[in-house]
């Protein structure tokens, strides 16, 4: 039987071990035909009820509004609003940015200065809609378009630290202040010339050399630029600085590396990395994720690195991912307690040919259509299988929510 889970903002997982007395149980991991309660949700009357639940079950839904145990509160979704709900705002905010952006850098071109307040009010909401749900920017972030790489880069390296701050903790002000970083990292990129910035072979050391000054020119741009935060400048100067002493442009030891520039490395890098570039075709998150671990405390801050990886999971929004039984999906957002068991689109059959689109949520249902045990085998880039992530976006994806077998439109 197809259990149906309550995904209401007033309802928490919590696990077994975490329950007490006062608590409104409302929903198990299990059917309740299966469980010994006779009464589809109840409030935990004593530590028998307890001991019954931990031998079932792993996890239960409690309700907040209708728990008198107020430490239910701790468990509480971190999530303002559900990704579904954010998606339009967050679809709006990435298509204004990336049009400021645009015509941000083609003022450069032409030698204007720069607007740094107009780049201060736009981050304030891409900030707003990291914070009331990060999953919704980050799966548009997955969203490339190779001819548009270093508009979309910027763009994707501020959502991806912004969130990547607000996992950390950060208040809003050092939140503001890493997403107009990352946003306007790259800009030296503008003054290096066409023919380096598109090369599609190895660079020569002459190339190479051109291409890396983009550190000093973005440091120049934003110098003489209105309305910078002074820590844009240390990051577009310093975040391709490396912990060994043998990043660019200048050489820093590790304990001269200013932290915001430490932070933005790794947003940049994953990017970069996930993304098709002139040289080179996009990683999977996985291998992204895999290459930062290897580096940490060579290239990339040990810590900072750790928790780079915590942060995205293994399975970010946006992702496309191949099920154990040969299906294919995209991965619409991942809970911040059970990433490794995300919301997805089914959208191929076990063939890879394309299906009638069906949202489970891994977290309540590991059954395939069969009803056979199923989960993730694999990350795939956007593009595999035939799946693009944009075709879905704009034809109008609609996302039911978990528990919910209709198709998506």
């Amino acid at each position: 039987m197809q259990k149906t889970v309550n995904t209401s903002m007033t309802t928490v997982e919590i696990p077994v071990s975490g329950l007490e007395k006062g608590m409104y149980v409302s929903g198990l991991d299990i059917p309740w035909l299966k469980s010994p309660f006779m009464y589809q949700g109840f409030e935990i009357e004593s530590k028998d009820q307890i001991a019954e639940l931990q031998e079932v079950c792993n996890y239960v839904l409690v309700d907040v509004r209708k728990s008198t145990n107020k430490n239910t509160e701790r468990g509480m979704e971190t999530y303002a609003v559900p990704v579904e709900e954010e998606l339009e705002a967050a679809n709006g905010i990435r298509d204004t940015t990336k049009a400021m952006v645009k015509r941000l850098f083609h003022e450069i071109e032409l030698g204007k200065e720069l607007d740094g307040h107009a780049v201060q009010e736009t981050v304030l909401d891409t900030v707003d809609s990291v914070l009331r749900n990060p999953n919704a920017l980050m799966l548009l972030s997955q969203i490339k378009n190779k001819d548009e790489y270093t508009a979309e880069h910027s763009m994707n390296v501020s959502i991806l630290t912004a969130a990547f701050a607000r996992h950390l903790k950060m208040p809003r002000k050092h939140i503001d202040e890493l997403a107009f970083c990352g946003l306007l990292h790259d800009v030296g990129k503008i003054r290096v010339p066409d023919t380096v910035l598109n090369k599609e072979t190895k660079f020569t050391k002459t190339e190479l050399a051109v291409m890396r000054k983009h550190t000093s020119h973005g440091r120049q741009i934003l110098l003489a630029s209105n309305g910078i935060l002074m820590p844009a400048l240390d990051v577009a100067f310093s975040h391709h600085e490396r912990l060994d002493g043998q990043g660019y442009p200048r050489g820093l030891p590790k304990e001269h590396i200013p932290q915001y520039a430490k932070v933005v490395a790794l947003a940049d890098a994953y990017d970069a990395m996930t993304s098709t570039r002139c040289y080179e075709a996009a990683r999977s998150p996985f291998e992204a994720l895999t290459i930062i671990f290897d580096n940490r405390g060579t290239q990339f801050d040990t810590k900072l690195a750790e928790l780079f990886i915590e942060f995205v999971g293994v399975y970010p929004a946006g992702s496309i991912v191949e099920m154990s039984n040969g299906e294919v999906g995209i991965v619409l957002s991942a809970h911040p307690t059970q990433k490794l068991k995300p919301r997805i689109i089914v959208v191929r059959d076990p063939q890879k040919q394309a299906c009638t689109e069906r949202v489970i949520d891994l977290r309540w249902d590991d059954s395939d259509f069969a009803g056979n045990k199923c989960g993730i085998k694999q990350t795939h880039p956007d593009g595999s299988f035939g799946v693009h992530l944009h075709e879905y976006m704009n034809k109008g994806l609609r996302i039911d929510m978990p528990g919910s077998s209709e198709a998506v439109a």
